[in-house]
């Protein structure tokens, strides 16, 4: 089988709430057609315990640990580089060598990414075919946020749809083929 690299933020297993449920069935969709090289993040320490499930359905699985709090402050870098605050929350320099390493060693010439904040691990890997997986369109959720919100709160989550949305166009241009849920999600975008 040809190896494919899948990544995903948030680590798709137990599928028990939306975005687990969607990008586990698209991982074990795959993997039945594909050796699935996985790199995600683990948000939850309780969820850690999981990663032996995936590792069975896997060639590899790369699941790192994301702390919440501390992503949060590395997010603060978006500010000073002009980014989406996503991009530096969801940045790991060890999960980036674990693609590069993967995608050399394995020679992966396909990739699916689940989520618009894990394209910048593939963006350089342009020989790749690519597909992105909006999942939901992330920026509009920001402002969203922002509509609810006053004072300084509304203006970093509008800067954060503004930032997201040009990130996640961006992606979706230079990405194969892109995927929304909903014929609504796909007119916002």
């Amino acid at each position: 089988m040809e190896p494919l690299l899948f990544l995903a933020h948030r680590i798709p297993y137990p599928p028990d709430k939306g975005d687990k449920i969607r990008s586990f069935h698209l991982l074990r969709h795959l993997a039945a057609r594909h050796r699935v090289f996985l790199g995600t993040f683990v948000d939850d320490p309780a969820d850690r315990r999981h990663v032996a499930a995936l590792q069975a359905l896997c060639a590899d699985v790369c699941a790192l640990p994301l702390a919440p709090r501390r992503r949060r402050i590395a997010s603060l870098a978006g500010f000073a580089t002009g980014e989406a605050l996503t991009l530096p929350y969801y940045r790991s320099a060890a999960l980036q060598r674990w693609v590069d390493a993967t995608v050399a060693r394995e020679g992966i010439r396909r990739g699916f990414v689940f989520s618009a904040a894990m394209a910048q691990y593939v963006l350089a890997h342009a020989g790749m075919r690519r597909v992105l997986d909006l999942v939901d369109v992330d920026s509009e959720k920001w402002r969203q946020y922002a509509a609810g919100r006053r004072g300084p709160a509304a203006w970093v989550y509008r800067r954060e749809a503004d930032r997201l949305l040009r990130f996640e166009a961006a992606a979706a241009g230079a990405f194969d083929a892109s995927l929304l849920v909903t014929a609504a999600e796909k007119a916002l975008f």
